[in-house]
C-alpha cells in the first residue's frame, strides 16, 4: 500500500478510483505504564500500529491512500495521559500509465 502525504501524483501515475475518506484515530499512553505494564509492552510500537490502522481501514480495492494529514492531541485522564494521533486521508486505485517520449 502506497501511503502519500501529497495529492499530486507523479506524471507516470493516474488514478482510476476514489473511494471515501477515511479516519482514524489511535490512543497511545504517553505516562508511566507501571512495571508490569511497562515491561509487557516494552516492544510494542504504537506509533506503527496507528499507521497500520490506516492502512487496514482502506478499502480492499484500494492500493494507495493520498493525501494523508494527521493531527496530535494530548488529554490526561485519572489513568494517565494519552497521545491521540488522528489521520485523515482518500483511499485510491493508482495505475501507471504509459508516458510517450
Amino acid at each position: 500500500m502506497t501511503v502519500t502525504t501529497t495529492e499530486i501524483l507523479p506524471e507516470h501515475l493516474k488514478i482510476t478510483a476514489m473511494f471515501s475518506m477515511i479516519e482514524i484515530t489511535h490512543k497511545i499512553q504517553i505516562s508511566p505504564k507501571g512495571l508490569i505494564k511497562g515491561f509487557l509492552e516494552r516492544k510494542r510500537n504504537e506509533h506503527q500500529e496507528a499507521y497500520d490502522k490506516l492502512v487496514a481501514s482502506a478499502p480492499g480495492e484500494a492500493n494507495a491512500i493520498i493525501g494523508v494529514k494527521h493531527s496530535t492531541a494530548i488529554h490526561t485522564f485519572p489513568e494517565g495521559t494519552f497521545l491521540f494521533i488522528t489521520y485523515v486521508g482518500t483511499p485510491v486505485v493508482l495505475e501507471e500509465r504509459n508516458i510517450q517520449q
